[in-house]
């Protein structure tokens, strides 16, 4: 009697061949997919691929560089800054600081003179989570060149924008200046406008100024200056020469020169121009002696 068999054959993901012979049926291939325990342990996980793209994506970003562009609409572009990747340097409670370098582009045919931006950083949903600062200056039209950049974040950014702080016009660019007097703490006007206390910073336009220096016990001080457009920084230091004459500062604000003859509890006798005065020292404010009585003040004697 001839027998017939049957020839099975279980193919595995790891490629094991499963051999069986059957006499009752016909003979017939049968492919089965036969899953191992083994198999099952080294399949790829879906979330842990999921997450693996997702740091290359975030990587990536970060790596990469960002062009920005101003006006950022590309009509008549201006400025454009290529910032390159960032490297954070501190973080406490969640807020980061980074540095990094910008490479900024006249694209302009005029030289900027001046130009300065906030670099605002947003999240994924373009919330503003945190800024930095860039500023060009003196840049001639086509020039490129490298600039600091820093930013702080109080959370994770996605891409940056730029707002504008300063940007250049058809007028010269103002001029820096470093006030200073010896002593300290006049009082400056800027052409004839109160314009603070020594030391100072003046910003001045160009053209010709006058600077004007007051401080009680001292003479008044005045001193011409001509700035020129797109000057760098300079600085202005005047001497004041202490006056010899007494100042008696009155309550309304008048202000006397003369020589303090006496003093009472109840009265202030004062020479002003030869003339002698009487002041109720209620009437009186402050009194600043002049340089010769201060220097002529009696000293007391040493142990």
């Amino acid at each position: 009697m001839q027998k017939s068999y049957s020839l099975g054959i279980s193919v595995t993901r790891t490629d094991r061949l499963a051999w069986d012979a059957s006499p009752t049926t016909p003979e017939i291939l049968v492919v089965r997919s036969v899953r191992t325990r083994q198999d099952i342990t080294t399949m790829p996980k879906p979330i842990s691929i999921l997450f693996f793209l997702l740091l290359s994506a975030v990587a990536s970003a970060l790596a990469a560089d960002t062009v920005l562009t101003w006006p950022p609409d590309g009509k008549d572009t201006m400025l454009r800054f290529t910032v390159g990747k960032l490297r954070q340097v501190s973080s406490v409670s969640g807020q980061s600081d980074y540095l990094g370098e910008a490479l900024a582009e006249n694209l302009s045919t005029k030289m900027i003179p001046s130009a300065s931006f906030y670099l605002y950083v947003l999240d994924k949903s373009g919330k503003r989570v945190g800024d930095g600062y860039l500023e060009v200056t003196n840049l001639e039209p086509g020039q490129r060149v490298k600039i600091p950049g820093s930013v702080h974040a109080m959370a994770p950014f996605a891409s940056m924008e730029l707002q504008p702080q300063h940007l250049p016009s058809d007028e010269p660019m103002k001029v820096k200046m470093s006030i200073k007097s010896t002593p300290p703490g006049a009082s400056i006007k800027l052409d004839s406008q109160d314009s603070g206390i020594t030391p100072q910073m003046l910003a001045m336009t160009p053209g010709k100024h006058t600077l004007e220096f007051s401080k009680e016990g001292y003479a008044t001080a005045s001193t011409p200056v001509e700035t020129v457009a797109n000057a760098l920084p300079g600085s202005v230091e005047i001497e004041l020469n202490s006056l010899t004459l007494d100042t008696v500062v009155l309550r309304d604000g008048t202000v006397l020169l003369g020589d303090v003859a006496s003093m009472t509890a109840t009265a202030i006798n004062i020479n002003l121009k030869g003339k002698a005065m009487k002041l109720d020292r209620s009437r009186v404010a402050r009194i600043v002696l002049g340089q010769h009585k201060r220097s002529a003040a009696p000293r007391r004697p040493g142990p």
